[in-house]
């Protein structure tokens, strides 16, 4: 079968481990943290619904072809839940396979050529490039080649699966930067140096609740020196990185800890032993891309095509042809979609398909003549969205709706978002392109940081209640050189954000006397935006409007319960720290009771429970902490005491303790705070005892 890329050699006998892995499992001889250390590297990973796995597949630069697309679509309808989800690093996720049902359906990618293996864990990830690759008039050369050969020579490497912590490398052919290499551990941008070609080369890049741009670690490299200069990289990172606190392991962190001059010296010495191995380099090959003559179709533009072709039909460099546009709302391809779109893609244009970093598709080498044929066949296929610029521009993330480290649902709000733009009629066709990306949580999944317009999903507590909350931050972009990450700090609730955006859009598109959204923004753009916040920063009471309350989509009231460990934790401690100083504000003011009751109340998140009301934050605070030892257990009858007090009809005047014993269970819980990771998890401490 054609591929794209060849499979790392071993990969069978590793398909044959991970069965006998999963049987182990299955028989209990293994633990669940044995099997996920073993299946996350794999690009095996557990979602929200016990038992039920999600497999990430790899293609390098974006690239797939029709026999592939079938490929998948067969395993998502067979082993999956139908609905293939193409993601923002040009990767496709199959979710909700079963446990039993991992083994068989990665034999059936492996049979057409394809892998999960370094989808996910401390590994090389997927390698993006630019999706105009080779058609792009603006490039300074095709750079995909260089994406699938240093993929080869990454994968067969086994130290690429044992790093500090994930690995992500991208190529873009000219400093627009469209594969995002300014937010990237290792990047690399086509430049011409006199009659020569080559990269410059960035460092250090990321996003996240952190996130940081690249710095520029080589001027200019020859192409052939690509697998050198990343292997010496993955080299420093391997010998230098934090493996200890995997929140501070990322690339990123050891350049801001070295400085760069420094980790370009620790480079420079990696880099000149690297080029004494004699390193055996995989060769950088031609796509099997295809370009023919069409003759002129007698097939008639059927409704709506010029608005098509207007919004999604793009000149490629080679005169007569075009890349296409193709929008999934939210990435999502519906399995019997995806394989009849292969159908499509086998007889139209270049003869495969490019994965954007939007979660989008694109077919590129498309006749003038082919069109038509296309637009109607895309029609025919529910592939022809409206508001096209806007569904193309909409990046959301899974959210709490697979993944376990999800605050919001921030599929759901997208869904909102586009559905109050429809009412509105609302696009911005003309007005240049405008990203809107989600997060559910702020690392940053939704590539929120590098929008025109991002939002992050937070927890907010108001009354005895939690409520979703999203974090607006505006002005980002990508350019070599020129990135810029978005800013701002205002959270609006979940229940207000479409109103929000469309306001805020509905006042950009009225702004036609600025040129651009950057000049709207720096004019008015973030005034107006704090304008609209405090609009809609009001949250009615539960029993005024319990839709507040829920999230976008949910059935339930607004939870952080079923959210596991991870490094997304940022909305979660800010969930806790304004309970901690508020519990210090109360104590200063006399309010024993209250900053008790706040100090009980603000690490039960962390176990997954939430307290409805002040006897609750009691009752659960003695289960989870007293009982299980992480407060010393000479804090229980001052808890005790607090419980009852609340149950009194002025229960702060019935609350009998000194001011010193609260602030000591204040203290602990402060300290214990203090010592848990971004994992959610406590570290032993030792712990004040009551005065």
């Amino acid at each position: 079968m054609l591929t794209i890329s060849n499979l790392p050699e071993g990969l069978g006998e590793d398909l044959e481990r991970f069965r006998e892995e999963v049987r182990r499992f299955q028989a209990g001889q293994i633990s669940p943290a044995e099997f996920r250390a073993f299946r996350v590297p794999q690009g095996i990973y557990e979602q929200r619904e016990a038992g039920t796995f999600m497999m990430r597949v790899r293609f390098p630069g974006g690239v797939m072809l029709p026999d592939q697309m079938r490929a998948l679509a067969h395993v998502s309808r067979r082993y999956g839940n139908g609905v293939l989800h193409v993601t923002t690093r040009q990767d496709v996720q199959v979710h909700r396979v079963l446990l039993e049902n991992l083994y068989p359906a990665l034999l059936d990618l492996y049979r057409a050529g394809l892998s999960t293996k370094g989808g996910g864990g401390n590994t090389v990830r997927n390698i993006v490039a630019c999706y105009g690759s080779g058609v792009c008039p603006e490039e300074v050369f095709e750079v995909v080649p260089y994406s699938i050969a240093l993929t080869e020579f990454m994968l067969s490497d086994p130290l690429s699966f044992q790093l500090p912590r994930k690995f992500k490398v991208a190529f873009s052919g000219c400093c627009k930067d469209c594969a995002g290499v300014a937010v990237s551990d290792v990047g690399f941008v086509a430049q011409r140096s006199g009659d020569r070609l080559g990269f410059a080369v960035y460092v250090g890049g990321g996003m996240g609740a952190h996130s940081r741009v690249a710095d520029l670690l080589e001027e200019f490299v020859l192409p052939e020196e690509v697998p050198l200069v990343t292997e010496a990289i993955k080299r420093v990172f391997d010998r230098h990185g934090n493996r200890k606190n995997k929140h501070k392991a990322r690339l990123r962190f050891l350049v801001e800890q070295l400085g760069l001059e420094r980790f370009r010296a620790l480079y420079q010495a990696e880099l000149a032993k690297v080029r004494n191995e004699g390193l055996s380099l995989p060769p950088v090959r031609d796509l099997p891309r295809r370009y023919r003559a069409v003759p002129e179709s007698e097939a008639v533009p059927g409704e709506g095509f010029a608005e098509w072709r207007a919004q999604n039909v793009v000149p490629q460099k080679q005169p007569g042809y075009y890349l296409v546009h193709i929008p999934l709302l939210l990435g999502d391809l519906a399995a019997d979609t995806m394989e009849k779109l292969a159908d499509v893609i086998a007889v139209h244009g270049e003869g495969m398909a490019v994965a954007t970093p939007w979660q989008n598709l694109v077919v590129r080498g498309v006749h003038a003549n082919e069109l038509a044929p296309l637009y109607g066949r895309l029609v025919d296929l529910g592939l022809v969205q409206t508001p096209a610029a806007l569904v193309r521009h909409l990046v959301a993330c899974a959210g709490a709706s697979t993944c376990q480290l999800g605050i919001c649902l921030s599929r759901g709000l997208a869904g909102a978002i586009i559905d109050r733009l429809r009412q509105e009629g609302l696009d911005l066709d003309g007005r240049g392109e405008l990203h809107l990306h989600i997060s559910g949580c702020p690392n940053s999944c939704g590539r929120h940081p590098v929008a025109s317009l991002g939002l992050h999903g937070a927890a907010r507590r108001v009354g005895n209640y939690l409520v979703p909350h999203y974090v607006i931050q505006l002005g980002g972009r990508m350019a070599a050189g020129q990135t810029r990450l978005a800013q701002g700090r205002e959270a609006v609730p979940a229940r207000a954000v479409p109103a929000f955006v469309a306001d805020f859009l509905h006042a950009f598109q009225a702004s036609a006397q600025y040129p651009d959204y950057e000049a709207f923004l720096e004019a008015e753009g973030q005034e107006i935006v704090h304008q609209l916040a405090d609009r809609y920063r009001a949250v009615p009471a539960f029993e005024e409007d319990p839709t507040y309350y829920y999230d976008w989509g949910a059935t339930a009231p607004f939870s952080l319960a079923l959210r596991g460990p991870g490094e997304c934790s940022a909305g979660v401690f800010d969930l806790i720290e304004v309970d901690l100083a508020n519990a210090q504000e109360a104590l200063r003011e006399g309010q024993k009771l209250r900053a008790a009751t706040l100090a009980a109340r603000a690490l039960l998140v962390t176990q997954g429970r939430e307290a409805r009301d002040e006897v609750a934050a009691f009752d659960l605070f003695t289960q989870y902490f007293l009982d299980a030892g992480l407060v010393p257990e000479s804090f229980r009858p001052l808890i005790e005491r607090g419980r009852r007090s609340v149950l009194e009809a002025e229960p702060e005047a019935h609350f009998c303790a000194e001011t010193a014993e609260v602030a000591a269970l204040l203290q602990a819980v402060q300290e214990l705070y203090a010592h848990m990771d971004p994992s959610l998890r406590f570290q032993p401490v030792e712990l004040p005892d009551q005065p």
